[in-house]
């Protein structure tokens, strides 16, 4: 057995959050030990701690400041901790993190250590000192997962990381967890009069909110309503949007949920309007929910997830209707669970070799 010490600032309900959440209670116990390390576990942040299996041993660094002003608390609390545990395989799993650590894992003895990387770098990394830590450092660890094909081109073309060093793994994904909370009551109920339709993610450029609210403003049926789940620095301008091009009436924002899965069930289509991705995780539990899909088409991944029997990728902005109706008339949409092992087991294969 693997003492696993899982690194990552916190454990919320962003997408690169939950999929470690969910390797930290399914991994196989007889291979693996689960360790976390957060950097706060503050519920406000870390609020899928509570969810975790009895067996995980939480760790928090109480830090809440930036990484860059705290790095050198992360890699002593790193450092510290895999002596204390004894760890032997670290798992650090937040893009900006990998990169800041990466010229420092010989302080970390003889453990293994492994990035998890979440985004496409050369889009979502846009400060130089960050890309630098890239090119020049991340090949220092000893394995890096991705999860998408684009991702793995990103990596190796644009931050000429060495290929020899990189494994594919699609998220996983705890089909059980997200069943049985979607059938929990949702602290907010749709209207039931429309056609309704949901988006989540951080309100930020990436997420490509504003391209889903100008579609949104050209759709001819009134009966289609949006609720928009997720906080971030373009609350206010997305809102300015809805102001300017008149579907204030149109879309419900709601700032956060602890239970997405719960509107996923309510819901009668999902978007994902993202200008890229890494993979998109949300995508996978929409599906898992029976909920159709319309993409918008971006780089990382969703070109691997989508098909004709679950939903359609097309421009967001300007095609939105068209392909909403033809994603109503899809009928029992479905993850494929046969996947779900395949993941886990190519995870611990990655962790524990």
């Amino acid at each position: 057995m693997k003492n696993v010490l899982f690194v990552l600032p916190f454990l919320g309900y962003t997408g690169a959050d939950r999929v470690i959440f969910t390797l930290l209670n399914n991994l196989d116990r007889t291979k693996i030990k689960p360790f976390l390390l957060v950097h706060s576990d503050k519920e406000e942040k870390s609020g899928l701690i509570k969810y975790l299996k009895d067996d995980v041993t939480v760790i928090s660094l109480g830090i809440n400041g930036r990484i860059s002003r705290n790095l050198h608390r992360i890699i002593y609390g790193m450092r510290k901790n895999i002596k204390l545990y004894n760890i032997d395989t670290v798992l650090i799993s937040d893009g900006t993190s990998n990169a800041s650590i990466s010229p420092f894992l010989f302080l970390f003895g003889d453990a293994k250590i492994i990035a998890r990387e979440s985004n496409l770098p050369s889009l979502f990394e846009t400060k130089k000192v960050v890309r630098f830590l890239y090119k020049n450092f991340y090949s220092n660890y000893d394995r890096i997962i991705v999860q998408s094909n684009d991702m793995y081109d990103d990596l190796t073309k644009q931050m000429n990381i060495s290929r020899d060093k990189i494994v594919k793994i699609n998220n996983p994904l705890d089909y059980d967890f997200i069943i049985s909370k979607s059938q929990e009551k949702s602290a907010y109920e749709m209207p039931s009069n429309k056609i309704n339709l949901l988006a989540i993610g951080r309100l930020t450029y990436q997420k490509g909110f504003d391209l889903l609210l100008e579609g949104i403003s050209k759709l001819k049926n009134d009966k289609y309503h949006l609720t928009l789940v997720g906080q971030g620095e373009d609350d206010m301008k997305l809102r300015d949007i809805c102001k300017r091009l008149d579907i204030i009436t149109k879309v419900t924002f709601i700032d956060k949920t602890d239970n997405p899965y719960a509107l996923m069930k309510q819901a009668d289509v999902f978007i994902s309007s993202s200008r890229w991705e890494g993979y998109p995780n949300v995508v996978i539990e929409a599906l898992a929910c029976g909920l159709p899909v319309v993409a918008n088409d971006y780089p990382g991944g969703i070109n691997e997830i989508i098909n004709d029997s679950n939903g359609y990728i097309c421009d967001i902005r300007n095609d939105l209707e068209e392909n909403l109706e033809s994603a109503l008339k899809l009928r029992n949409v479905s993850y494929d669970k046969k996947k779900i092992d395949v993941i886990f087991r190519a995870y611990e294969d990655t962790i524990i070799s």
